[in-house]
């Protein structure tokens, strides 16, 4: 069992920062904690660099018995393999005759003496507010993206390979504390897989989702991830989208291919039949992407070493295509550009009571800088799968849809909220209440027990001996940790009509807070503040195109002729649960709503869980 310690945020900052070292991290698996595999005291580093007049090949499989020296010696050998090396692995491939240019790296790698493993509280947002985002320029625009893809596609079409990896890369600057740069990234997009690596003047900040290996004495286990999606804004589209990718015969062959091709590479170095498919076509969700996995795992025929295995192995399939040789020889003229880390990997191990324990990611999300002056700069590689199914728009559109985690802002800390009515010992709606809050919680990666929520609103209804009528705030933190807020709710003898206007400007409909009812809610909160201005109790929101939405507190329901009407909400605004109740009964019905469509409606109601439907006056 190994031991772990626990760090509030503040204390492990403190330690890091006078340690250093490199941190191989997994931020999903407990939310709202990072549990971090920590090397430090540098024995020794080494970079090896491309040279035409050296024997290059012989000092990397020099190095790599090193490697293998030293985790005998209960070292930790730890480092970054670059995607140029596969020059090195790939059999039929060879360094001396690759168009590399000199100095070109291909491996670094850090012997580190002493390892611990801690658990440490993710910082607040409230950190991250003096860092800024790094200047960013995308190398290939669409015209030329199309360019290289129709030739891409040319290949495909000849026989040469069956898929193709086109990348292309994004270059950044960045001045600043890449520490606290990277502690924000892991913020926004969490993974099992983080790494934040100094080595002498570079840095490498990765927030790669996608395992390469893993070796625990003679079991190997991979991960090849291979198909992508955005994530949806409102839950049915996110559940859309997760289909969509689930079912597509573009994505599903991709992942066969690069599964099988897994599995051959595996095959090379394991026991004669134990190699397995364990999972096929997994889809994983992140922050902003839905993702297609699979699982290969086998039992290693000799113990571990790292020549045969990276020989077998690397670069990972996922990141090439099939075949591997002719697809790297492709990928290098399609891209005419050396990756470097981009698709490489970075590597941890150690011996635990003996048996081999390594772990690789594929470098995947990941930014590697240099430092020039007072500023980090480097390139950020974007990539993905290309076969004769694909469409050029489509895979740029995805291309770009990866940088959005580095292009995005820190959001603020929130918690999923559901406000209750409780009256005479009856939650009004609680069914669907705990159902949008779990959909809510799926889609932010909250963990979430409906058996917690319901012993929490318990409390209050065991704690209250007053009779009446309560409004119930319950709250959801990142950790899943409920708690309940209580007010009387008390309503107007004569219930005043409500006085209605527009807002004064469309929403974002890329406002991921629109649709899903947090805490986080300044757009909703700027808007009533202009409502008091206007003498107004509440405002209509609307989307760019002039649809209506919600108001900032309400749905809206307009009736025309006998029939009774509400905004479909696809481009904003948050579904409510009352509006769900009627919807299921089939007493409303869903519509694209226009603002001309306020005037000719016949009548107007607002509605929410808490206080039903309200008269309007309508203010244009």
């Amino acid at each position: 069992m190994i031991q772990v310690s626990e760090f509030t945020w503040e204390s492990f900052e403190k330690e890091y920062r006078n340690i250093g070292g490199l941190l191989f991290e997994d931020s999903r698996t407990e939310p709202g904690f990072t549990i971090c595999d920590w090397y430090f005291d540098l024995h020794e580093e080494i970079e090896i660099l491309y040279k035409e007049k050296e024997p290059v090949a012989e000092t990397i499989k020099t190095n790599l018995s090193k490697l293998d020296a030293y985790l005998e010696k209960e070292f930790y050998p730890c480092g970054a393999l670059f995607f140029e090396l596969g020059y090195f692995f790939i059999e039929g491939l060879d360094l001396k005759h690759s168009s590399l240019a000199e100095g070109t790296p291909l491996l670094q790698y850090s012997i580190y003496k002493q390892k611990k493993r801690i658990k440490y509280s993710n910082p607040s947002p409230l950190t991250f507010e003096t860092i800024e985002l790094p200047n960013i320029s995308v190398l290939w625009e669409k015209e030329t993206y199309e360019e290289r893809f129709k030739k891409t596609r040319e290949a495909l079409l000849l026989g040469e390979s069956y898929e193709l990896n086109l990348c292309f890369p994004v270059s950044l600057s960045f001045e600043g504390d890449l520490f606290l740069y990277y502690q924000s990234l892991k913020a926004k997009q969490k993974t099992k897989y983080s790494v934040y690596y100094p080595f002498s003047n570079t840095r490498t900040l990765s927030l790669s989702p996608e395992l390469f290996f893993k070796v625990n004495g003679d079991k190997i286990k991979t991960e090849p991830m291979k198909g992508t999606i955005l994530r949806g804004f409102t839950s049915k589209q996110d559940k859309e989208y997760k289909s969509q990718l689930q079912s597509s015969d573009k994505e599903r062959a991709e992942n066969v291919m690069i599964t099988d091709l897994y599995r051959n590479d595996l095959g090379r170095i394991a026991k004669q039949g134990t190699v397995e498919v364990t999972d096929l076509f997994l889809i994983k969700g992140l922050e902003t992407v839905w993702q297609m996995v699979s699982k290969v795992e086998a039992k290693l025929k000799n113990p571990f070493s790292w020549y045969p295995v990276l020989k077998a192995l690397f670069p990972s399939g996922s990141v090439i295509g099939a075949p591997k040789k002719r697809s790297f020889e492709l990928l290098r003229e399609l891209e005419n550009t050396n990756r470097g880390l981009y698709t490489g990997s970075i590597f941890v191990s150690e011996m635990l009571d003996g048996v081999p324990r390594i772990c690789s990611n594929v470098t995947i999300r990941t930014l590697h800088l240099k430092k020039e002056n007072n500023l980090w700069k480097g390139n950020y590689g974007v990539g993905s799968g290309i076969t004769v199914l694909s469409e050029s728009e489509a895979e740029y559109k995805e291309c770009l849809s990866k940088l959005r985690f580095i292009t995005n802002p820190n959001i603020p800390s929130f918690e999923i909220l559901e406000t209750i009515r409780f009256g005479f010992g009856h939650y009004f709606l609680k069914e669907l209440h705990l159902e949008r809050m779990e959909e809510t919680a799926n889609r932010f990666g909250y963990p979430f027990s409906k058996q917690n929520a319901e012993a929490c609103l318990k409390k209050h209804n065991h704690s209250s001996k007053d009779e009446g009528v309560f409004r119930l705030r319950l709250l959801l933190n990142e950790r899943g940790e409920f708690r309940l807020e209580t007010f009387p709710l008390t309503k107007p003898i004569i219930r005043p009509r409500i006085r209605l206007g527009l807002a004064s400007q469309p929403v974002d409909s890329n406002d991921l807070f629109l649709y899903h009812k947090t805490t986080n809610r300044s757009f909703y909160q700027k808007m009533l503040e202009e409502c008091k201005t206007k003498s107004i109790d509440d405002c209509i929101l609307f989307d760019r195109d002039g649809r209506i939405l919600e108001t900032n507190i309400r749905n809206l329901f307009l009736k025309k002729g006998k029939f009774w009407f509400t905004p479909t909400l696809e481009t904003g605004g948050l579904p409510g649960v009352f509006r769900e109740a009627l919807l299921r009964k089939g007493w409303v019905k869903e519509t694209e709503l226009f603002q001309s469509d306020l005037i000719d409606a016949d009548d107007i109601l607002v509605g929410n869980s808490l206080r039903g439907f309200e008269r309007v006056e309508l203010v244009l």
